[in-house]
């Protein structure tokens, strides 16, 4: 213990919260004192490995204690020292391995240290203080940091459980569950065979390692199909027998190593599962004898609980007394259908039975956050598992283990390791809410506070003596012990359960000899020890601890948890001040008692009984099954609450008392215990009945006919005048829910009149007609159907007699059978005159319509589970504009169609994670995102493109966020099954680099370009993101480097290496661009009269590159799509205008925002114009009016594809993409948009000739048709370029100039440099210069109207309408308007030198080329190299030899010489 001075130092003030008392684990068998711990602040965690401590104080400050081998340091557990290097990084979870340390910080950081010779630090090296382990999921692109909320360690791996709930694992052996055979791992890898699993909570053995998992739900199989409905008059029995079938864990034992059990070991694990089958010819005396006692017991035995808190229940004793002098009879019971109960009543609680009159208990929502569990990473204890969707923790759970099993530690039965994950099917449905392991054995504690423990027993730490020990087996324990904390050393195991008072007790169970003082162990020795020796004593059952620690008990206080490792124990306790711990943990304790008493009346009471309903018949089954679902729905919350309860102890300082699930689910509490009593008031009413109706029946034969009329007596009690008011005061569960003060009865189904078709012959149905609602009851249970959803027909009698009504439902649908025609005639104008009339009809009788609007609230629909509906319906179907919200926070609103989300819709996803909502806007189809769209994730991405069955699929822009990712970047390109596939761009903003290749399931794989922001230049072929191969690297300065790469740009082997001068390098060249080349070659310089040649470079351009006719395939595939067509071409003609009507009409009706001039867009569009006609000069205008029309809205197929090619040109050739070197690469796309576009318009318009074809009869002016066609005499040519480029080329124009300006950006320098000297001069010495002569220059210029004569300073004046005419080919776009432009200059020209000469003259090029010059030098258009290289290469192939084709090129000649005047 401490010396007085040594507590005064280190605690001043002592805390009264998170005391800590240590102890070496010697058994029973010694006298321990704890020692505890003073630290001035609370301790919130402790955690012990083989020989040394860490402890987590208040503040998120580390200590560690212990022999420190990695410092070769000692420090006494008095003295703890703290973890400097860890001071403000606000740790909230600390591990300890065997020989090594692990912290878990707020943010999600891992921090290692200790001894890392297997790698399990996550270091290469030896990391004596801590260091950073950064767990990183390179599965996405980006990588992304993976933030971890817990931590487990054994002696050489390391276990981490990210809030994803997925599990990383480093370090050495195959306890990793790693599919891999290299080690150490020196980095964290997932654990793929838990994969889709939802991790709670990891534990670490020596070398085995286990994972408490959630159990996967049943209905979880397929939650994407139509909402099934229910037929009417099923057997009572069904909705609890199909659960059990649901449930049932199967007897398979599966290993991926390929062992099975033996025999011998499955009838062991199986022992005392397999009962012998019953038939219902049993004593009908004992259900006489118990049924009144039945439910007694479960609502009135609470007395049990009031009394002493250690003693069981009176009513549970006489239970058993019953049961034990009735054991005879019930030797061979088999339960069909509450089997598993006990384990599924969550289940219970949220499905509503199929029985023809159970009630539909609508439930409050219950979407709350965890009351028992902190928000910060890592905060809440070991083994607290998350919540449950109702915010109370998960209790159907199984348990996952792995490593090796050479002492059976692994529970599978048999002695193997594991190298994968393998479920422990033995444990399964046993509700385990937490696991331990210690170095040889595991531990697993239930919600019925029982321990199961397997593995080594050579020190007794299991607790029990069974065999064999390689499955679980139930640890043994007093009578009146309940544990509810463990955990396990190197040999023992230390439990904390609930004794005879309120304050908890130790229990202990291993090694009892006397440990002897021994040197420090060497390192490698402990960790190569795979079991411990057998001790000579042992504790055979948990016991309790020495009568020394129950004396310091008291002055411990309340102990909240308890922690093992190595040979050492340590609890943490709290003291009472003023009385609020002890009202914690007798609250806790007095639930749990209550938990394990209602598992007993479960498995001892209701399973028997269950298999004796078969004799009560219809009835009285019906109302224990009732009773029994409301029984397990209490249950289920008990066992919830109790388990929350038990959590919220163990973090009891970092937790408020006002998050306590029964404060903050204070409703659902209050709720569940009503529904339970009124279940319980509603079976007494009909008790004695159905006890007398089963003795009749068990008498005489003839008894069905006196139920028969006493039934008929109740029916005709019900038929009197005054029935409804008897309703509300025999029943006040109808009193509550069905009186309303505008409700009025229509007319009620007396005498059997009306009854569901194969109901049973003795079964009690009774239907009511209010104006609002219909109601079917059936003894206490009811039914409310709205009429606003209610769809009513005859069903058409075939001969088998039978008058019967079809009533269709959201949710199911039913057959009555009437007594009469004339009844069912009367009830079918009865329903139809008050659904008409609740649907604001007149109510004359006329058949609703099957097409209405209302609102409905779904209860058992699987996919629609809770969600409230407003909009249309169709014969009981959802159909049509409608909103659906869910209490989760989902939202649809948009189409449905035959009960699925199908077309417009917009849905909002909301992300727990990141608390914060996923939205979608675009095309759904039956109940799958199925279309274009546009979704916008919660971590900041949004993605607009097409969908396929909810996956990415076809062409998509993927925009990266900037909350959860590192970088910034945008792909656009082809995806497949959400992966990028096919031809992409991918923009990383961040680096700076984009790329334009092929992609291979998100990796870039095939022919690519990049260009990175320092202008280098790359080509080549990519195999799984990485450049390899022959390629091409060009740098700004013209450097060119064809030959070898590897590693993603990485030079290595053969290549030529040419400079900017010509000189060129052949050889071996090794090593990265940026830093450094090695060279063993041969230089060569060209020759003196050999002229570098810089064209010879741009040669190998696009070699390797994409070919332009195979990018945006998705795009066009996508158009083709919406035109109906399966492929290119491949499809109906008459369909795809269909699909363009259809498009449009609906555009405009589900967009009330388009303005005046779209509308009017959209209504022309609405037409189907005369496609099947041939195209001729008359019509051919129409077409060409009809396409710019159709490219002006996105609605249209033709101009979203439009609107598409042009984001996809931008994204391409914007930002880094704008170099020169991708000029080529962007003209040859431009080309194949209008050779693919055309395709497209000429299966709209097979009229069309083939491009660069004639029209068939072209008797137009040339100046009627000369935009978007050329005449040659009586022909007009008809191309791609001339009908398409006018309405793409406007919006690809920037860019695309762009990259023309930044390709002749040198000769433009010379260019513009000599227009600026040229134009000083004035006119007359400029025409002189040029050599023009002097008929030619203009004698008067004109100024406002006046005529001036030109003198010799005059400047800019002559010619004055040629230049401006000239200056407006900046301008224009197309290169056809270009083209017009130097046509009606050289004409303005023209018509200002005819005045000055007499009579008819025809130009020659002498004299009109040096005039012309003086014209563009006057003109000083900027960027003129770019204007002729654009139009040369875009230019119609038809012109170029023409007229337009010779003014063309005397621009040209123009250009060039001015670059070569040189001063005079």
């Amino acid at each position: 213990m401490y010396k007085k001075n040594r507590q005064n130092e280190q605690a001043p003030t002592s805390p009264d919260r998170g005391l800590l008392h240590v102890w070496h684990s010697a058994g029973h068998s010694r006298q321990l004192c704890p020692d505890r711990v003073l630290l001035s602040r609370p301790v919130l965690q402790v955690s012990l490995g083989e020989h040394h401590g860490l402890l987590l104080a208040q503040g998120g400050q580390v200590y560690s204690f212990g022999e420190l081998l990695w410092r070769d340091l000692s420090v006494p557990v008095s003295a703890p020292v703290p973890e400097v290097s860890l001071l403000g990084k606000t740790v909230v979870r600390v591990a300890a391995g065997g020989f090594h340390c692990g912290a878990l910080s707020e943010q999600g950081s891992v921090y290692m240290w200790g001894e890392n010779t297997a790698g399990q630090c996550g270091q290469t090296e030896k990391v004596p203080e801590p260091c950073p382990v950064i767990v990183v999921d390179g599965e996405v692109v980006p990588p992304v940091v993976v933030r971890i909320v817990d931590l487990a360690c054994g002696r050489e791996h390391s276990l981490a459980l990210s809030a994803q709930n997925e599990l990383w694992a480093w370090g050495s052996g195959c306890q990793l569950g790693l599919v891999t055979n290299t080690f150490p791992v020196g980095k964290p890898q997932k654990v793929e065979h838990l994969a889709g699993r939802h991790v709670i909570q990891v534990a670490c053995g020596a070398y085995h390692s286990l994972a408490l998992v959630r159990r996967l739900p049943p209905q979880d199989y397929n939650t994407q199909h139509a909402p099934k409905k229910k037929e009417r008059g099923q057997s009572p029995h069904y909705s609890v027998t199909e659960r059990e079938e649901l449930s049932a864990v199967e007897d398979s034992h599966y290993c991926p190593l390929g062992v099975e059990l033996t025999e011998v070991m499955k009838g062991e694990v199986n022992k005392n599962t397999n009962r012998n089958k019953y038939t219902p010819c049993q004593d009908v005396c004992y259900l006489q004898g118990i049924s009144s006692l039945t439910f007694d017991l479960l609502f009135h035995s609470n007395s049990g609980l009031s009394g002493s808190h250690s003693s069981s229940p009176v009513c549970l004793n006489e239970v058993r007394l019953c049961l034990e002098k009735e054991k005879p009879s019930l030797q061979g019971l088999k339960s069909s259908s509450l089997t598993n109960i006990h384990q599924k009543g969550k289940t219970a609680t949220s499905r509503r039975s199929s029985l023809p009159g159970t009630p539909t208990h609508g439930s409050p929502r219950r979407r709350h956050p965890c009351a028992c569990r902190p928000s910060s990473a890592g905060g809440a204890p070991a083994g607290a598992p998350e919540e449950a969707e109702d915010g109370l923790p998960f209790l159907e759970t199984e348990i996952w283990s792995w490593g090796r099993g050479s002492e059976g530690q692994l529970g599978h039965g048999d002695q193997l390791a594991r190298l994968q994950p393998l479920c422990i099917k033995s444990l399964t449905g046993e509700e385990v809410i937490k696991v331990a392991a210690g170095s040889h054995h595991s531990l697993a504690l239930t919600a019925q506070c029982q321990v199961y423990s397997w593995g080594s027993n050579m020190c007794g730490q299991l607790g029990h003596v069974n065999s064999p020990v390689t499955v679980p087996q139930q640890a043994k324990l007093s009578d009146g012990l309940r544990v509810w904390d463990l955990s396990a050393g190197q040999s023992h195991t230390l439990l904390l359960a609930d004794g005879d008072c309120v304050q908890p007790v130790l229990l202990y169970c291993g090694q009892q000899k006397e440990p002897v003082q021994t040197e420090r162990l060497n390192q490698s020795e402990s960790s190569s020890k795979r079991s411990p020796n057998r001790v000579e004593r042992y504790t055979v059952m948990p016991t309790l601890l020495p009568f020394c620690i129950e004396v310091c008990r008291s002055k411990m206080g309340y102990v909240s948890s308890v922690c093992s490792g190595g040979q050492s124990c340590a609890v943490l306790a709290d003291h009472n001040v003023m009385g609020f711990i002890s009202a914690i943990h007798e609250l806790a304790s007095r639930e749990r008692h209550l938990y394990c008493w209602c598992s007993s009346v479960r498995k001892i009471l209701l399973t028997p009984l269950q298999s004796l309903c078969p004799v009560l018949g219809e009835q009285c089954s019906h109302l224990f099954f009732s009773l029994c679902e409301s029984f397990v729905q209490l249950s289920t919350l008990i066992g919830q609450h109790a388990t929350a309860l038990t959590y919220f102890l163990h973090n009891v300082q970092g937790c408020d008392v006002t998050t306590l699930p029964l404060l903050t689910h204070t409703e659902y509490f209050i709720d569940t215990y009503k529904r339970c009593l009124q279940e319980h008031l509603n079976c007494t009413l009909l008790c004695k009945a159905e006890t007398h109706h089963c003795a009749v029946q068990s008498v005489e034969s003839n008894g069905f006919q006196s139920a028969a009329s006493s039934t008929s007596c109740l029916m005709s009690y019900q038929s009197t005048p005054g029935f409804i008011k008897e309703i509300y005061v025999c029943d006040f569960v109808l009193q509550e829910c069905l009186r309303l003060p505008r409700r009025r009865v229509v007319c009620e189904s007396s005498n059997r009149s009306l009854t569901p078709q194969n109901a049973g012959r003795f079964s009690n149905h009774w239907f009511i007609l209010f104006n609002d609602a219909l109601v079917h009851t059936q003894f206490s249970t009811h039914h409310v159907y709205p009429l606003t959803c209610l769809w009513v027909k005859p069903v058409t009698e075939n001969g088998s007699g039978l008058h019967a009504l079809k009533i269709t439902c959201p949710e199911e649908s039913f057959t009555l059978v009437a007594s009469t025609p004339q009844e069912k005639n009367k009830w079918l104008r009865s329903l139809n005159q008050t659904v008409d009339q609740i649907l604001g009809g007149g109510g004359q009788g006329s058949s609703p319509a099957m097409t209405r609007t209302a609102s409905y609230t779904f209860t058992a629909d699987e996919r629609f589970k809770d969600a409230q509906y407003t909009g249309s319906w169709l014969a009981g179907r959802v159909h049509g504009r409608g909103t659906m919200k869910w209490p989760d926070g989902r939202l649809y609103k948009g189409n449905f169609k035959n009960g699925l989300e199908d077309g417009y819709g917009d849905c909002v996803i909301p992300n727990k994670l990141l608390n914060k909502t996923d939205t979608y806007q675009g095309q759904w189809r039956e109940g799958k995102i199925h279309g274009f769209g546009k979704y916008k994730y919660a971590s900041g991405e949004v993605y607009e493109g097409c969908f396929c069955d909810g996956q990415r699929h076809g062409y998509g822009m993927l925009s990266s966020g900037k909350l959860a990712r590192n970088s910034s970047s945008v792909f656009i390109g082809q995806w497949v099954h959400d992966k990028k596939t096919g031809y992409g761009v991918y923009d990383d903003i961040t680096r700076g680099e984009k790329y334009m290749g092929m992609w291979l399931d998100d990796q870039r794989h095939g022919s690519a370009v990049v260009i990175t922001q320092h202008s280098v230049y790359f080509e080549g072929t990519f195999r799984e993101n990485k450049m390899s191969g022959p390629g091409l690297l060009m740098s700004d300065d013209d450097t060119v480097f064809h030959g070898e790469f590897t590693d993603d740009w990485t030079i290595s082997g053969k290549g030529i290496l040419t400079m900017p001068n010509g000189d060129s390098l052949d050889g071996q060249f090794s090593g990265e661009w940026s830093s450094g080349l090695k060279v063993v070659g041969t230089y060569t310089k060209p020759g003196i009269v050999e002229p570098p040649n810089k064209e010879k470079n741009g040669l190998r351009l696009l070699f390797y590159a994409v070919p332009a006719d195979q990018r945006w395939i998705c795009v066009f595939d996508e158009c083709w799509s919406r035109l109906g067509c399966n492929a290119a071409g491949k499809g109906e003609r008459t369909t795809a205008w269909e699909n363009i009507a259809v498009t449009i009409t609906t555009a405009r009706r589900q967009s009330p925002d388009l303005s005046r001039s779209q509308t009017k867009v959209l209504e022309c569009l609405e037409f189907i114009p005369q496609y099947e006609e041939p195209a001729t000069a008359a019509n051919y205008d129409n077409i060409r009016r009809y396409l710019t029309k159709a490219c002006e809205t996105p609605h249209h197929p033709l101009g979203w594809l439009v609107e598409t090619l042009v984001t996809a040109y931008r994204m391409t050739y914007v930002g880094v993409g704008s170099n020169r070197r991708l000029l080529r690469q962007a003209v040859q796309e431009v080309l194949a948009y209008l050779t693919h576009f055309y395709g497209v318009i000429r299966f709209l318009f097979p009229g069309l000739p083939d491009d660069g074809s004639v029209l068939p009869d072209a008797l137009t002016s040339p100046s009627k048709s000369r935009r978007n066609s050329y005449t040659t005499g009586c022909v007009m040519v008809v191309s791609s370029s001339s009908l398409l480029l006018p309405l793409l080329l406007p919006r690809l124009y920037p860019p695309l100039f762009t990259l023309y300006s930044l390709q002749e950006e040198q000769e433009e320098t010379e260019y513009w440099e000599r227009i600026l000297r040229l134009n000083k001069q004035p006119d007359q010495s400029l025409l002189s210069f040029l050599e023009v002569q002097e008929k030619f220059w203009p004698l008067w210029m004109s100024i406002l109207g006046e005529k001036k004569q030109i003198v010799s300073s005059s400047k800019d004046a002559c010619f004055v309408s040629a230049v401006e005419t000239l200056q407006q080919i900046s301008t224009r776009f197309t290169p056809s308007d270009k083209l017009m432009v130097i046509q009606k200059s050289f004409e303005e020209l023209t018509l200002e030198v005819k005045p000055l000469l007499h009579g008819d003259f025809l130009w020659c090029m002498d004299d009109l080329f040096p005039l012309f010059l003086y014209v563009v030098l006057r003109a000083r258009i900027r960027n003129l190299g770019a204007e002729i290289s654009l139009i040369e290469d875009m230019m119609d192939p038809n012109i170029q030899h023409g007229e337009l084709g010779l003014m063309f090129t005397t621009l040209k000649a123009c250009y060039i010489q001015i670059q070569r005047e040189t001063n005079t």
